[in-house]
């Protein structure tokens, strides 16, 4: 990985001691200065440090009274076991400075105070957390005469985990063996590093032994704050001391002590070491806190044995916490700048919100600079500043995507957060630019790392350094090489060496960019490229890091990864390597100048090389060195340029007045297309103009009484970022404009009379100057350092113009157009042109090609076969490739992808097996055809060899002796073992699976070795094998003989797209898919498809704590993307003209990038926004990707989602409903895929339910299932009229359902006056139906007798003609339909023509009518009962005669199971908490149950007590009142009330 290289834990150490902060803006009572953190320490603890001589102490009986007194009966018992007086003193005077300690800190007693102690011995405050709220943490140690303790008090609103350690140690050995002995002894004790301390002073025995205590003290003091003892590995534990100044009691406490665990320092640990007295050391050990350094407190024996109580102390605590910096204003363009006084390695940094508030900082960037010149004048609109190396040109940490990074600040306001460098920082100067923060910009911060040391070597363009390689030659896999440079040069070249077998190594900087070309000895160059404007005279970074053929190849952090060509991974180089430049051409090098400028630092691996080049021509070895004209300095060259930031700023110099002449020359460097370069006003009238238009350099000149010329002399465009020279001349009738030494004459009749000011950048026309920067500016050959120009009469509007800095910003480089965009820009922003990239939007980032085939026929009305280019990964990296797409009648669709050997290839000549090879080239890559692959449902190859007398497998064989003339390669390069047709390991073609061969013997058609032309072929259809990669042929024999073979290898093809068939339904408006959290950060997209009838409805939801995106529809036509970054709410609307809810497909693309966020409707529909201005913020996103509804379950989805790709990655959604979830099913399955709407209803389908649409059917209901039928009586009848639109028809549909105990009458009729064609469906006077008609060709009837339809029961009879009228269906219940076929003329009509009425029941000219009930009436589309008892019914149909009313004939309606009803799953607990929660309660209640119990018992003791009282007899006795209970005399006289009074005797003891 890239850090590999650069983890430095040696560079650890707290940078802010001594820095100074300052800040844009801050509250009163909250300035910079409050800001450090002084690393993973909190600086609201106070600490308090006793050390008691016990020499100074005889205490009397008295004292020793007083101060056993106050000690815990048990404590006493420990002090009694002692057998010598000093360790009796010595465990008391611990235990009262513990209870002085707490009593101080709490303001209880002494005597109220109590200790115990852990399983480890440790003793501990027992404290009533439901009172006590102090957090303490102490430690005590004594030895010899000294008794110390050092405790910590916290005051938090919250417990944070600290602690501290002490030790003291007498500086003497008493040991009876030789002190290097006892080393030995201890020799496992200490680490190599430690020991290398203790034993540097080795003719001074008393310095080794305060060593070696000082070490000991030390570990001692840290494994008691960790309480775990000695017994650990303390080899394991190193310490590095302080030995900057000698530890002395006026030097104490020292602490610059560090600590090494396993060899990693431990940040959260600091130590200091104290002389109490000119024998005793003591050593203090603090975690996780550094409160303010200072000596131990000597107490005196009245301060020991007096109990206080401290009011107060709380407020001097306060005053130590809740520091911090913040800003009087919370925007984007607030800044801590951290004056590190001088150039740091910075490693990593430490930010802390402020403490026990909600004010804490939750992303930022980070700026750096090596000097400061006068920065903060200058402020960019958003605060996102992004170079420098000056102090006022500030260069952002960049990640390897090129955006400014973001690091990741604190989540409440008192946890610190850690963000590492992954390169060193090499700063003086650092900013801190806040972008997104809780309630206010509140920080504290520390940053972390070590001196810079900084090795020089200055190259005046015709120096290098050479170094031979002859005699210690490079042959290497892995290499890292990096350094630093500074130039003020476009061209040169860095380093370079090469070897004899062709490698080379070529490090150049060419037109502003470094470039880096390698050769593995291959004879293939691989060439990379990464930086811009590396010519400005600022340092920046060089990183290579190579490992075999995978190469990382840095400037200033931004990353080229590359893999370098060729089949070598070996580095050999045996010549020289030059540094700088080389003394003439050589391969691998473009440019022809040699380096100019100052390179620092360079290190080849881990040896830095311009210090060994020193350290060798020092000690006069530096024969493999040569050095020429080089300096080990890096003087700064006297190049001042300027910046103008807007439009209105400019500069007015002054030149020679009334001169018949002018020249003036600069430097200029833009990326602007227009802009006002120079403006001179001439004395006499006129002026010249030197302007930028459309990037070209353009002169405007105007004299007096003279036409105004223009003149265009360059063809090409300046504003490319890169410096050019400009010189204008003017003299007498000539003009000479030179840009980058190539003049342009131009002879006109010209005199002038110079004025005496020249506008540079503008100056006269407001809004039209220069935005770029400026050098080297001579008016009339006069020079004036830009730094001496005076404000206000030479230089205009403040910080607009910055000076002693080139503040301009390539923002094209890396690249932050996706898919090979051509990127352009402009001072603000840039720009990119999609064409040609198959890509489209603001940084070519959303696809123009359809991800498949299938996608493609989704959207587009397709032929049979189409040639498209498809990008199966959508956004991602991989590019459009080109296939053909085949579709087919039965919906089948099949891709083919093609390549370059699919025509039919003779093989001749060609004897030993696989000696003719043959590699296949796809119309995609590897990558490319590998996902294709994965996405079908099948894919297959054919291959076929046609053969004369040449074997192709030489079979039949053994699995051990399988010796093949012939094979093919798979994808994997792996030569198979059975040809197209067969199976895998079967060494065999088809026709062998088959038993088909032509020779039974052999496995294959070819191995029989016929003259005649035989073929072997099929498909491969194992997906993990294709595509055919290469074929081998041999057993060809000679081109002379007649052997000879001919293959032919098919087009990879596939069918199906897994995409497509990844789909799940959403059944239930609360039914979720929970993904994990999306990361979308700077960039990223969704794409999905959707088919759904609900007009309103959530489809994706994820939040962050202030960020979310969110998609939705809205109103049935109209798509919405919600999101925000950091600022306010965004968001994006796509509108269609047609309805989204209409149960069809649709496809929805979301993109958010650096610069808008863009949303795609069905491909065409676009919509954008663009980010706000300001530094560009990550979508801080840490819910899961809630699909379907918001993170809240509400306004929920239902409906089929599909096709999901998150950064062009398909994600498995059929895996989540395959695990049962709640609402989701597999594939896209509705409610109506079960056809619940009967006869003829339409179903509308809701997912979540269904509703059933019955115009077209004669029924009503919720399933159109209901009857809706009359109760005819002889006198009734129901009669609709055609009014004028009149029906003829061919094929009628009638329908008719009744039920009657009548044995005749009319059930339904059709009739024309117009023609008198007729048709009547009756029942007989038998009980028959009976159909009589006469559509103009001759009557007909029609009896249908298998059934007796005057009984009661209910029948449907329906009448159905066809083939031209000819014939008659009759259908009656369930029986099968039977046909009636007529003999129509040819000259016959055989249509119903002109239907004027309709009759149910009977009609005008009948007496008697039908007597029962008659339902399900149709006529084709006409339903005149439903009509009839609608709610408005028409004025066409009617009922006549005897009232009728609506009536179901008897028939209930048919009814489906009921839906179940799904509830929504718990959500998940942790049993673990759920148990504690349990276990909680159920104490509670315990607790509580038995109070009462308890309370219940006492009651009923008291009633029976005092019944007893009230009912019990008198008597005389003699005994003392309240003695009842006594167990003998004594006790009874002792708690007398009433006899005799004794006093007890008081005995003390101590």
């Amino acid at each position: 990985s890239y850090n590999d290289y650069f983890s430095d834990y040696e560079c650890s150490t707290p940078l802010l001691d001594n820095a100074v902060l300052t800040a844009t803006s801050a509250l009163n009572d909250r300035g910079p200065e409050k800001a450090k953190l002084n690393g993973k320490f909190y600086l609201y603890s106070v600490v308090l440090k006793w050390a008691f001589d016990l020499n100074t102490w005889t205490p009397t009986l008295t004292q020793l009274a007083q101060a056993v007194s106050v000690v815990q009966p048990e404590e006493r018992v420990r002090l009694l076991k002692f057998h010598f007086i000093d360790d009796f003193l010595s465990s008391l005077v611990g235990r009262l400075l513990m209870r002085r300690y707490v009593s101080l800190c709490t303001g209880l007693a002494y005597d109220s105070i109590a200790f115990s102690r852990d399983v480890r011995g440790k003793p501990y405050w027992l404290r009533d957390e439901a009172k006590d709220t102090h957090h303490l943490s102490f430690n005590v140690s004594h030895q010899g005469s000294f008794v110390v303790l050092c405790g910590i008090y916290k005051c938090s609103a919250e417990i944070v985990d600290f602690g501290v350690g002490v030790d003291v140690m007498k500086l003497e050995y008493s040991g009876g063996k030789d002190l290097h002995h006892f080393f030995h002894i201890m020799r496992n004790k200490f680490s190599d590093t430690e020991w290398r301390c203790i034993k540097q002073s080795r003719n001074n025995r008393h310095d080794q032994i305060k060593a070696f205590m000082r070490h000991w003290c030390l570990k001692e003091a840290y494994v008691k704050e960790l309480g775990v003892g000695i017994t650990i590995d303390l080899q394991k534990i190193s310490f590095g001391l302080d030995n900057g100044v000698e530890l002395t009691y006026e030097n104490s406490p020292l602490t610059g002590t560090t600590l090494k665990l396993n060899g990693v320092p431990m940040h959260n640990w600091y130590f200091e070491e104290h002389m109490l007295s000119a024998d005793y050391c003591a050593a203090v050990a603090f975690r996780s806190c550094r409160p303010e350094a200072g000596k131990f407190e000597l107490l005196e024996t009245s301060q020991l044995l007096k109990s206080f109580l401290v009011v107060s102390f709380d407020d001097e605590i306060m005053e130590y916490s809740g520091t911090s910096w913040s800003a009087k204003n919370s925007d984007f363009d607030q800044r801590l700048i951290i004056d590190l006084g001088n150039v740091k390695n910075v490693t990593h940094i430490a930010l802390q919100g402020r403490s026990r508030t909600d004010e804490f900082v939750t992303e930022y960037s980070i700026s750096y600079g090596i000097t400061d010149l006068e920065f903060a004048d200058y402020k960019e609109p958003g605060g996102n500043v992004k170079y420098s190396d000056d102090g006022e040109y500030w260069r952002s940490y960049v990640n390897p995507s090129s955006e400014p990074q973001m690091f990741k600040g604190n989540s409440d306001g008192n946890s610190i957060h850690y963000n590492v460098f992954e390169v060193p920082i090499i700063a003086q100067w650092v900013r801190i630019n806040p972008t997104r923060w809780h309630d206010r910009i509140s920080m504290r911060i520390e940053l972390y790392g070590c001196d810079y040391e900084a090795e020089n070597l200055f190259f005046n363009g015709a120096g290098l350094v050479r170094y031979n390689l002859i005699q210690e030659p490079i042959a290497s896999t892995r290499e890292s090489i990096r350094f630093r440079f500074k130039t003020a040069y476009a061209n040169g070249i860095m380093l370079y060496s090469r070897g004899t077998q062709g490698d080379y190594f070529a490090l150049q900087l060419m037109d502003n960019k470094m470039v880096l070309n390698l050769d593995l000895g291959s004879g293939i160059m691989t060439s990379l490229s990464v930086g811009s404007l590396l010519d400005d005279n600022v340092w920046h970074d060089v990183v290579i890091s190579r490992n075999r053929r995978d190469i990382i190849f840095s400037v200033d952090r931004v990353i080229v990864r590359g893999r370098i060509k060729g089949e070598f991974s070996r580095l050999n180089l045996n010549r020289e390597l030059y540094v700088g430049g080389v003394p003439n051409t050589q391969e691998g090098i473009y440019v022809t100048q040699n380096f100019t400028g100052c390179m620092e630092n360079i290190f080849f691996n881990s040896t830095n090389f311009i210090r060994d080049m020193k350290e060798n021509y020092e000690r006069g070895d530096a024969y493999r060195y040569k050095n020429v004209n080089t300096v080990y300095a890096c003087p700064s060259p006297p190049i001042y340029p300027v910046t103008f930031t807007t439009r209105n700023s400019f500069v007015r110099l002054k030149g020679y007045e009334a001169q018949k002449s002018l020249n003036v020359s600069f430097y200029f460097r833009t990326y602007e297309e227009s802009g006002m370069m120079l403006q001179h006003d001439f004395r006499t009238g006129g002026y010249v103009k030197v302007f930028l238009d459309y990037g070209k350099v353009k002169v405007d000149l105007k004299i007096p009484n003279k036409p105004r010329i223009i003149l265009d002399n360059y063809n090409e465009q300046f504003n490319d970022g890169k410096w050019h020279s400009f010189v204008l001349t003017v003299q007498r009738n000539r003009l000479v404009v030179d840009i980058d030494q190539r003049p342009m004459t131009t002879t006109k009749n010209i005199e002038i009379s110079t004025g005496r000011l020249y506008y540079l950048a503008g100056g006269i026309e407001k809004n039209n100057g220069f935005v770029g920067c400026m050098r080297l500016i001579l008016v009339d050959g006069n020079y004036k350092l830009p730094k001496d120009w005076v404000e206000g009469e030479e230089v205009c509007c403040g910080d607009e113009v910055v000076v002693d800095a080139c503040q301009m910003i390539d923002r094209c480089n890396p690249n932050p157009c996706q898919h090979n965009g051509n990127c352009h820009q402009n001072s603000m922003e840039f720009f990119c042109d999609c064409s040609n990239t198959g890509y489209a939007g603001a940084v070519c980032h959303t696809s123009n090609n359809p991800l498949s085939c299938q996608a493609y026929k989704n959207v587009q009305h397709v032929q049979q076969r189409v040639n498209i280019n498809i990008d199966v990964d959508g956004s991602g990296p991989l590019a459009p490739f080109p296939v053909v797409c085949e579709f087919y009648s039965d919906g089948r669709v099949i891709t083919t992808l093609g390549h370059s050997q699919e025509h039919t290839t003779t093989v001749d000549g060609f004897q030993e097996p696989g000696s003719f090879k043959q590699n296949i080239l796809y119309d995609a890559d590897s990558e490319q055809i590998e996902a294709l692959l994965n996405r079908s449902h099948t894919c297959w190859q054919r291959l076929t060899y046609a053969c004369r007398s040449s074997r192709l497998f030489n079979s039949p064989s053994e699995v051990g002796n399988f010796r093949p003339f012939s094979w093919w390669m798979s994808r994997q390069n792996q030569p198979m073992d059975y040809w197209p047709g067969a199976l895998p390991g079967s060494r065999k073609c088809e026709c062998g699976i088959l038993g088909k061969c032509q020779d039974p013997t052999k496995w294959c058609n070819c191995d029989s070795n016929s003259m005649e032309w035989t073929e072997d072929g099929g498909d491969i259809r194992e997906k993990e094998y294709l595509p055919v990669r290469a074929l081998k042929f041999g057993d060809t024999g000679t081109p002379l003989d007649e052997k000879q073979g001919r293959y032919t290898l098919g087009p990879l093809r596939c069918e199906g797209d897994d995409l497509f068939s990844n789909v799940v339904t959403f059944r239930i408006a609360d039914a979720t898919i929970n993904l994990p959290p999306f990361d979308m950060g700077h960039s990223g997209d969704i794409y999905l498809e959707f088919k759904t009838t609900l007009e309103n409805a959530v489809i994706f939801h994820a939040t962050g704590p202030t960020d979310y995106i969110k998609l939705s529809i809205i109103g049935g036509n109209k798509v919405q993307f919600q999101y925000q970054a950091g600022s306010g709410p965004l968001g994006v609307n796509v509108g269609t003209s047609y309805r989204l809810n209409d149960n069809v497909w649709h496809t929805v693309s979301v993109e958010r990038n650096r610069k808008e966020a863009r949303l795609v409707v069905d491909g065409s529909i676009k919509a954008e926004v663009r980010e706000p201005p300001g530094p560009v913020r990550a979508l801080h996103l840490t819910s899961d990707l809630v699909l379907g509804a918001t993170t809240e379950y509400r306004d929920g989805y239902v409906g089929c989602i599909r096709a999901l790709l998150l950064n062009g990655k398909m994600i498995d959604l059929k895996q989540y409903s395959e695990h049962g979830l709640y609402g989701i099913t597999a594939g896209c399955v509705g409610r109506c895929e079960s056809n619940p709407c009967l006869n003829n209803g339409t179903c509308t389908e809701r997912y979540d339910g269904y509703s059933c649409d019955c115009r077209w059917s004669a029924f009503k209901g919720p399933i159109c299932a209901d009857e809706i039928g009359v109760n005819l009586r002889s006198s009734s009848f129901i009669r609709y009229d055609f009014e004028g639109s009149f029906r003829s028809t061919i094929a009628e549909n009638i329908r008719v359902g009744f039920t009657t105990t009548i044995t005749k009458g009319f059930l339904l009729g059709l009739s024309s006056n117009l023609t008198g064609e007729y048709l009547t469906l009756a029942i007989s006077n038998s009980g028959y139906l009976r159909c009589i008609f006469d559509f103009g060709f001759e009557r007909q009837e029609i009896i249908f007798p298998k059934k007796h339809f005057g009984l009661g029961q209910y029948h449907d009879v329906r009448f159905m003609r066809k083939n031209g009228g000819s014939t008659v269906v009759l259908q009656v219940d369930n029986y099968e339909p039977v046909e009636y076929h007529f003999d129509i003329k040819a000259s016959a009509d055989a249509q119903f023509n002109n239907v004027q009425y309709l009759y149910i029941g009977k009609n005008e000219s009948m007496t008697d009518g039908f007597a029962g009930c008659v339902s399900r009436v149709q006529f084709d589309d006409i339903y005149p009962l439903k009509l009839l008892f609608q709610e408005n019914p028409p004025s066409n149909v009617k009922s006549l005669g005897t009232p009728v009313t609506e009536d179901f004939c008897g028939v209930e309606p048919v009814t489906h199971p009921p839906i179940d009803i799904e509830t929504r799953p718990p959500p998940l607990i942790d049993e673990e908490k759920l148990r504690k929660a349990y276990n909680e309660v159920d104490s509670v209640l315990l607790g509580c149950l038995l109070t009462v119990l308890l309370l219940l018992l006492c009651l009923m003791v008291f009633l029976i007590g005092r019944y007893l009282h009230r009912h019990k007899g008198d008597y005389l006795t003699h005994e003392d009142q309240g003695a009842d209970g006594a167990e003998d005399p004594d006790e009874a006289v002792i708690h007398s009330a009433t006899g005799h009074q004794v006093t007890k005797r008081k005995e003390w003891f101590i």
